[in-house]
């Protein structure tokens, strides 16, 4: 709708000087020449913006596929046996062993 709204005005702000015209007319006609980059800026900010959430969102069906295939194979914890395994546990009672996870 801002787009629109921009184009509509381009053309306002053309016509007066595509012919003769009176100065406060041409004036006029470059106020709305200015408003149309204004509102040309608004649109493609609004317009980067949504593509912005659009991909945003594909990635994030795309991650929630990845750890629903992964969730699939093993125990369910992302883990490297060569490094520190921290149990989700509070109380620190964890029965996870990374390396009964790889012999499994």
């Amino acid at each position: 709708m801002v787009g629109l709204l921009a184009a509509l005005l381009v053309a306002v702000g053309v016509v007066p000087w595509a012919a003769p015209a009176p100065g406060s007319l041409r004036v006029l006609s470059t106020v709305a020449l200015a408003l149309a980059i204004l509102l040309g800026l608004i649109a493609w900010g609004l317009l980067t913006s949504i593509r912005a959430d659009l991909a945003e969102s594909a990635e994030s069906r795309v991650d929630a596929a990845i750890t629903a295939a992964v969730a699939d194979f093993g125990c369910g914890h992302d883990h490297d046996p060569d490094e520190l395994h921290v149990c989700p546990s509070a109380a620190g009672s964890c029965t996870h062993d990374c390396a009964s996870c790889l012999r499994g």
